[in-house]
């Protein structure tokens, strides 16, 4: 199998005139939606699984330009499982059980100075909050568990501390129209909309090159080429960084790439450490030693033909010759795939149309790999030339897969 099916749960959260304001997203699995309830927790690792298959399922195809609610374990807090989010969207929602020991309050105002937002989750009194009062931006109201008589009171306590209150598990039309008279600002509940799934599909990049990554990510004067020499070599780590790319770096600053390293530079030192630390602690589906020689080859093929045509091309010719192999990858439509890559217009065209210099080069490879050369090639090559860049790539193909299965 090319690849693991994933999936994220997701719920709605209204404002008062029924506009989606954001989402929750909840752990679930294929096999049914009740696995978080069962084990009693979200936990580290299923924490670690919302957020590396909603990376892998595209922030925007879940939740768009909306606000995401993401669930925070103790992990979240002490920096054992990063948040890949994008900061300026994203709300951590944490549990007030957690709250009282010292390194979670430490780990609080680490998320707030890195622009995330807070949310006191599932509270029902009013308790000992008003120390995070400077930090929490939101506060969700458990009406299954808080007294009906004091659920004003509490509305008003919170609302003095400045915090937004959000109503949740609203499951009757009077409940929900009591809240809005009590001054809540955001609703959630099955009165208005019950969990969703949303699926999509996750690669799990080579041992290998996970752990080489994760060694140099440690030397802070490691050059930009040499984690981008490490990441070429695995095409599933490439796809990876461009759906990170997706979210920008921190701060949340969006850009279209032509090339991994201009990827790279737009993730940033930071998150890229902790984009390999979440993929250190859980891993998904391995595509075939078969399926990586083909996507590498095609893209080193592309290379080297480049440098033949121009060499100013190279770089955007090893891209897109990678990029073009992750419908095959992936099992989906290069369409589908490439609606949710942060690439330039320029690069699109070229790996779906064939436009340009580029996209004709990228043509000529693929037919000549597939068996059906033309008669003469769109690039103006000749057959010779191509011939000898495939088998180079092919060679040097072989030798980067063979080190994938070396580490388990």
């Amino acid at each position: 199998m090319t690849a693991t099916e994933v999936v994220v749960g997701r719920q709605p959260i209204f404002d008062s005139h029924g506009s989606v304001f954001g989402y929750e997203l909840l752990f679930r699995t294929l096999t049914g939606p009740t696995a978080a309830e069962a084990a009693g927790s979200l936990g580290d690792q299923m924490t670690a699984d919302v957020i590396f298959n909603s990376l892998n399922i595209g922030i925007d195809r879940l939740v768009g330009t909306k606000k995401v609610f993401c669930n925070a374990s103790r992990g979240v807090l002490t920096g054992v499982v990063p948040i890949l989010l994008p900061a300026q969207q994203t709300v951590i929602e944490i549990v007030q059980s957690l709250l009282p020991q010292e390194d979670m309050l430490a780990g609080c105002l680490r998320l707030h100075e890195e622009g995330f937002s807070l949310a006191l989750d599932g509270i029902s009194g009013m308790g000992d909050f008003e120390r995070l009062a400077a930090l929490v931006s939101f506060v969700k109201i458990d009406l299954r568990a808080t007294n009906p008589e004091s659920l004003q009171s509490l509305v008003e306590h919170c609302r003095n501390l400045g915090t937004i209150v959000v109503a949740q598990k609203v499951e009757t039309v009077e409940e929900f129209n009591r809240c809005v008279d009590l001054g809540f600002d955001y609703f959630q509940g099955y009165l208005l909309a019950r969990p969703t799934q949303v699926a999509g599909r996750a690669l799990d990049p080579g041992r290998v090159a996970q752990l080489r990554l994760a060694a140099r990510l440690l030397d802070q004067e490691c050059p930009i080429s040499e984690l981008e020499d490490i990441v070429r070599r695995d095409p599933v780590m490439t796809l990876q960084v461009l759906q990170l790319a997706t979210i920008g770096g921190v701060g949340g600053m969006r850009r279209t790439v032509r090339t991994i390293r201009e990827a790279l530079l737009l993730v940033g030192w930071r998150r890229l450490q902790s984009w390999v630390s979440l993929l250190l602690v859980g891993g998904k589906g391995q595509a075939s030693e078969e399926e990586l020689t083909v996507a590498l080859a095609r893209a080193r093929t592309c290379e080297l033909v480049a440098d033949a045509v121009d060499r100013s091309l190279s770089p955007a010719a090893f891209t897109a010759g990678m990029i073009a192999s992750f419908d095959v990858l992936l099992g989906m439509p290069l369409e589908e795939v490439l609606r949710y890559l942060p690439i330039d217009d320029h690069l699109r065209s070229a790996i779906l149309e064939s436009e340009g210099p580029l996209g004709q080069l990228l043509a000529d490879v693929a037919d000549f790999q597939l068996g059906r050369p033309e008669e003469s090639t769109r690039s103006g090559l000749e057959d010779p030339v191509i011939s000898s860049a495939a088998l180079d790539g092919l060679l040097w193909a072989v030798e980067m897969t063979s080190a994938i299965p070396a580490v388990t």
